[in-house]
């Protein structure tokens, strides 16, 4: 051997922290999956093999929700003109928005009705209020997945308006519902006299669920847009300083009153209602003083009765769980558009509540004559500006939270052709 020739050691022995090891170690492979940063991420890494789809659509999936809660991905604001159509805005996880698709297909005037579990329905057509259509998609389903399906026409009995109350997606798990409509009518002959047929598409086909009318023991004014089914029942909020609620099931209304003070100012509303775990009903109100209220009630019965106490604080079996200075709390972002208005042009500093998550987690509120409007998170007071009005569109705007899909939808390989079908666990 020469004598500048240098012998290498031995190589060593290959370690079990090799690619292959690490990647069929389903142990080590469920903490990786656990790290993916969100829902259409872990649907990606399970199309990699037929070892990771099993891996990610087993008992995992319960570990990866728990470590993954829901998030707001982004909205869907919708203006209520006589072109209406709605643009959905990104607020997080660019990356996600990047593999999602968040169109209409190609519907002209879409107007989004409701987003639930990944779902978003909105209707579609016509160049007034009157749309043709109603549809469906799910921006977050893999991509085979993501075409937007035209729905049946409900049925349209000639007492109640053409243009539906509201349209809502089930809420409730193991509700095999696609979607409801809500037809409401007051009778001229006496106001305080209420019909709702409430229709639920079902199977791919429409039923009328119940037909319901009551003489109410005050009239409700002007039964307001702001919608919310939970626990298989409805509540309308109105001008009449209520909530009017309907239990399908047994055709019956009942009235919630609001907390003492709460009052409907001014079109489009001042506060709005939402719904939360647990039979919770949530309101969120701006007083006169700018100050944002939360306020929330057990409804453990169609008349809202619970054992709260008015030593606790509550107002009409409602209570108070917090309370926001919007000076204090948007004040960086409402003297711009306040510094010129005088103070007492109300209309100019009034904020409207546009929209509400969830068991009251944020609530989406317009400036005033800003025309900016906000997303506030309530129990962290993060503010930011997601959306500003054009300035000659003065007509109701509606926000719309999108959240991430829960739970993950996976492909399934069939046992004969290997060919992915839609499956979720």
């Amino acid at each position: 051997m020469s004598s500048n020739t240098v012998e290498l050691p031995p190589s060593p022995p290959e370690e079990d922290t090799s690619a292959s090891n690490v990647l069929t170690n389903e142990d080590l492979l469920d903490n990786i999956l656990l790290r993916l940063k969100c829902r259409s991420c872990l649907v990606s890494a399970a199309l990699t093999s037929k070892r990771w789809l099993r891996v990610a659509s087993g008992l995992f999936i319960p570990d990866f929700c728990a470590s993954h809660q829901p998030r707001l991905l982004g909205v869907y604001v919708s203006s209520c003109d006589d072109l209406s159509s709605s643009e959905f805005i990104p607020l997080l996880q660019p990356d996600v928005v990047n593999h999602a698709n968040f169109g209409f297909g190609n519907l002209p005037a879409p107007n989004v009705w409701d987003c639930r579990n990944g779902f978003v329905l909105f209707e579609f057509g016509g160049e007034t209020l009157h749309h043709t259509g109603i549809a469906v998609c799910s921006p977050l389903i893999y991509p085979s997945m993501d075409r937007v399906m035209v729905l049946p026409r409900p049925p349209q009995p000639p007492c109640f308006p053409e243009y539906p109350h509201a349209m809502l997606l089930p809420t409730d798990h193991g509700d095999d519902a696609l979607c409801y409509r809500i037809n409401v009518r007051t009778w001229e002959s006496s106001y305080d006299t209420v019909t709702v047929m409430v229709c639920v598409l079902r199977l791919g086909s429409w039923v009328i669920q119940c037909i319901a009318t009551d003489r109410l023991a005050k009239s409700p004014g002007q039964i307001l847009p702001t919608t919310v089914l939970s626990d298989g029942k409805i509540y309308m909020a109105t001008q009449a300083g209520y909530i009017l609620g309907l239990n399908p099931i047994k055709k019956a209304f009942f009235i919630i009153d609001l907390p003492k003070g709460v009052e409907h100012d001014q079109y489009p509303g001042n506060f709005v209602h939402c719904r939360g775990d647990n039979s919770v009903l949530y309101l969120i109100h701006v007083d006169g003083d700018n100050m944002l209220n939360v306020w929330l009630r057990k409804m453990n019965d169609d008349h809202g009765h619970n054992d709260t106490s008015a030593a606790s604080g509550s107002a009409n079996g409602w209570v108070l769980r917090d309370t926001i200075s919007m000076r204090e709390t948007c004040g960086h972002l409402m003297e711009q558009g306040w510094e010129t208005t005088d103070d007492e042009d109300e209309d100019a500093a009034a904020i409207m509540v546009t929209g509400a998550g969830d068991n009251a987690e944020f609530v989406f509120l317009e400036l005033g004559i800003t025309g900016v409007i906000i997303y506030m998170h309530l129990k962290t007071r993060e503010v930011k500006q997601v959306y500003k009005r054009e300035p000659d569109n003065d007509y109701l705007i509606s926000v719309r939270p999108f959240m991430f899909v829960r739970p993950p939808i996976f492909p399934v390989q069939d046992a004969h052709e290997c060919e992915a079908a839609p499956h979720q666990e």
